[in-house]
């Protein structure tokens, strides 16, 4: 039981940590250990900042000596090593750590750029050139990728793309689905499209200019922008399909099928033709619960391009479009509605979850990594690494081979702030996991994880990207590590957060437990004080015993004839009737009529009470009476009055213990 006063004063003096300046005053020491003027000052404002009158300065520095005199003997008595308080104390340094590391303003910055992206639709002509190794390349491999997408690029600039034969064979040029007949000319375009790379390139490139080639994970993009407008957003569509019986479909197939779809198109006069022809479509394909509902789809939807464009020209609701022929045969599409781009703040989460599973993770991740080293100066040993890049020129850093070939272990790579240093074996050990954690399920997430993004397919790519992760895991460890010395609002908090559980658990130990545990105690303050403790009416002492069976109730009652006490009671059932198996149980207490079903039936003659639970049988043996007998009659009142006792010895014993020195000088603090 812990008084109100003390709560209080527990929750307003939660101390501070040592946090003084040099030239800061000291206002009193324990054995020698000074606590300063800054400290004290905060601990009086925080403490009677909710005050309606405020304590008196000297009594609170009174106070404040007894909280620090309990901490300190905390410490002695070595309860900052149990694990409930390191425990306690490593969860709430987490906690704070998180509002003074989380700076989320980079990831806001780009989540509205991506926003601003999806306001607006870009029509472009693309065309790409693979690698030949789609999983691990080198730098040898691009170099060759580069120069054919060089020459592409020269009579792109020459001819235009239009003008410009790009034929697969002779190019090793890669075309989207059905493009190629166009010579490369894709349509209007949204966001998560294509690699954040190439998109980088979409959302800024002039009208009419080509890009350079642009490499990303499987290859080299070219791209033109031709023209840009506001986002049409999603559509909302139905459609009636002419199905291919075969796949691929012959050009016998096409023809026909074709043919068909276009008489019945030529048959459309108005809406009650089209869904005729649904009706039709639907119940030949058992699909009378959906009909032709297809749903709602965005440009950047996985269907065929000539499909989403058809459904993105049409303009109001009701309009229907011409025949348009898919791998899978002819859809006639109707607009049912057509949905704006939703608010950022409709967003903001959606995006940021689309952003997360897409490659667009990686230049989130990067710029998180540029916050952060924003913040530390560091040093990067150029040689070392350079000796590991060397390494990619023949083997991928995905390779278990790399790690093999790394001979300069010893070598330091990079420093921060002067005071850590990594060597390139710690560089080696965290590609050995990177190396690892492509095997493993995706969903198995750990704490060293760092989001790998495309993936990288270039070795040199790669070693970058594992190098920026293997920093930026050292660079956020040292940033919660340092924040004791980067903030002193932290340390504060967090010492503060550290004395409070010290004074609770000192106080607890000492105090608070023994004034509800020590029989002995308790039972000494009662007598010594036994004139001012009372009851407010006659109550009933005595005991229910319940018991198994009506034999073993007459046992019971013929045993509690025989003892004097109720301990000696208790004792006797435990040694006989209760030593194999708990046939009886017995309750003591104080009651006033109404306050137990089985004494009011008993002695007030009340109604017969359920069987207990498992124990149907019972009894009720006792007196009356009119003034406590013991301290279990009063226990609250005399556990109070204990702890009272106690806190008084004990902080005379901290007094007597510890050697205190006031500067009395030092007490004019203000207020």
């Amino acid at each position: 039981m812990i008084k109100k006063h003390s709560l209080l004063f527990f929750a307003l003096l939660t101390t501070l940590g040592i946090l003084a300046q040099q030239d800061d005053t000291v206002v009193f020491t324990i054995d020698g250990v000074p606590v300063y003027k800054s400290e004290v000052e905060y601990a009086y404002k925080k403490g009677n900042a909710n005050a309606e009158t405020k304590q008196d300065f000297g009594d609170f520095v009174n106070s404040y000596i007894n909280f620090k005199l309990n901490v300190t003997e905390a410490k002695a008595q070595q309860l900052d090593t149990t694990a409930s308080y390191q425990r306690q104390l490593s969860s709430y340094r987490s906690q704070m750590a998180q509002q003074y590391m989380n700076n989320t303003d980079y990831e806001d910055e780009y989540i509205e750029k991506i926003y601003k992206r999806m306001k607006e639709n870009v029509e472009i002509n693309h065309v790409m050139f693979p690698f030949d190794n789609k999983e691990i390349v080198l730098p040898a491999d691009t170099l060759r990728m580069y120069k054919k997408a060089m020459e592409a690029r020269a009579k792109i600039l020459k001819g235009g793309f239009t003008g410009t034969e790009l034929s697969t064979l002779r190019s090793g040029a890669m075309f989207y689905p059905r493009a190629e007949s166009r010579n490369g000319y894709i349509g209007w375009v949204s966001p998560f499209m294509f690699a954040a790379k190439v998109e980088d390139a979409i959302y800024s490139l002039p009208l009419n200019e080509v890009s350079m080639p642009i490499r990303a994970a499987r290859g080299y993009h070219i791209v033109q922008v031709l023209n840009r407008r506001p986002a049409m957003g999603a559509v909302e569509i139905e459609q009636v399909v002419f199905n291919f019986s075969h796949l691929p479909p012959s050009q016998q197939q096409i023809d026909s099928v074709g043919k068909v779809a276009w008489r019945e198109y030529k048959n459309i006069k108005s809406p009650a033709d089209y869904q005729s022809l649904c009706d039709l479509f639907s119940k030949v394909h058992k699909m009378e619960t959906n009909g032709c509902y297809f749903g709602i789809i965005k440009l950047d939807s996985n269907l065929p391009m000539d499909f989403t464009m058809a459904a993105f020209s049409l303009e109001k609701a009701g309009d229907i479009s011409k025949p348009v022929m898919s791998n899978y045969g002819y859809h006639i599409i109707r607009l049912l509605r057509k949905i704006p781009t939703e608010s950022l703040d409709v967003m903001r989460n959606q995006l940021r979850e689309r952003i997360l599973r897409s490659d667009k993770v990686q230049e989130l991740s990067d710029e998180k990594r540029r916050s952060l080293k924003s913040y530390f100066n560091v040093t990067v040993n150029k040689e070392a690494y350079s000796k590991l890049y060397e390494i990619t020129e023949t083997v991928s850093p995905r390779d278990s081979v790399f790690l093999k070939m790394i001979k300069n272990g010893d070598d330091i790579l990079f420093d921060i702030d002067g005071q850590r240093a990594y060597p390139v074996r710690e560089f080696a050990k965290y590609i050995n996991y990177r190396q690892k954690e492509r095997i493993k399920d995706t969903n198995d997430i750990t704490i060293m994880q760092i989001e790998e993004a495309s993936p990288y397919s270039l070795s040199s790519d790669i070693l970058n990207e594992y190098f920026e992760g293997f920093q930026a895991l050292l660079l956020s460890d040292y940033e919660e590590n340092t924040l004791d010395k980067r903030f002193p609002d932290f340390a504060r908090i967090v010492n503060e957060f550290s004395d409070g559980l010290l004074y609770y658990d000192v106080q607890n130990k000492n105090v608070w437990e023994r004034s509800k545990t020590d029989t002995e105690g308790l039972a000494a303050c009662f007598d010594k004080n036994k004139v001012k403790y009372s009851l407010d009416g006659p109550r009933y002492k005595g005991m229910v015993v319940y018991a198994k069976s009506g034999d073993i109730l007459k046992k019971a009652e013929a045993a509690s004839k025989k003892v004097k006490s109720r301990e000696a009671f208790i004792k006797e059932i435990d040694d006989t009737l209760n030593k194999d198996s708990i046939r009886v149980k017995i309750e003591p207490g104080l009651w006033i009529k109404g306050g137990n079903a089985y004494v009011d039936n008993k002695i007030y003659e009340g109604a017969t009470p359920p069987p207990f639970n498992g124990y149907p049988y019972f009894f009720v043996t006792g007196k009356f009476i009119d003034t406590p007998e013991d301290y279990t009659d009063v226990r609250y009142a005399v556990e109070l009055d204990y702890q009272e006792k106690l806190e008084k010895e004990w902080a005379a014993y901290l007094q007597n213990k510890y050697k205190v020195e006031i500067n009395k000088s030092a007490l004019n603090l203000k207020q």
